[in-house]
């Protein structure tokens, strides 16, 4: 077995990786929660070897969270314009503010 093979890569570890990876494109805690349902879905796993994770398994990981960020967002929008369609928010000042957060 390879030197990296032998060294794990904690549960801990690849939870910061990935909340630093994602942090400028969702909230910590939306990042957390995908983590978690992840590992309860049994995709995600508590740790992996250094060289599994960056050969096989980091990258589909981190494309499912992506996706998982962009339905988020996607639904945040939809929400925002069914209020914004019934005309809760008069003030444009509001819906920019609502809109730069998502």
């Amino acid at each position: 077995m390879d030197y990296f093979g032998s060294i794990v890569k904690s549960e801990s570890d690849i939870d910061n990786e990935l909340i630093m990876r994602f942090r400028d494109h969702c909230y910590e805690s939306h990042i957390k929660k995908i983590i978690s349902d992840l590992r309860k879905e049994n995709i995600l796993h508590k740790e992996y070897s250094v060289s599994g994770w960056n050969v096989f398994h980091g990258k589909p990981i981190c494309d499912i969270i992506e996706e998982k960020i962009k339905k988020l967002k996607s639904e945040q929008r939809l929400k925002f314009l069914y209020i914004y369609n019934q005309k809760v928010y008069d003030e444009i000042n509001i819906c920019k503010m609502i809109c730069d957060k998502i």
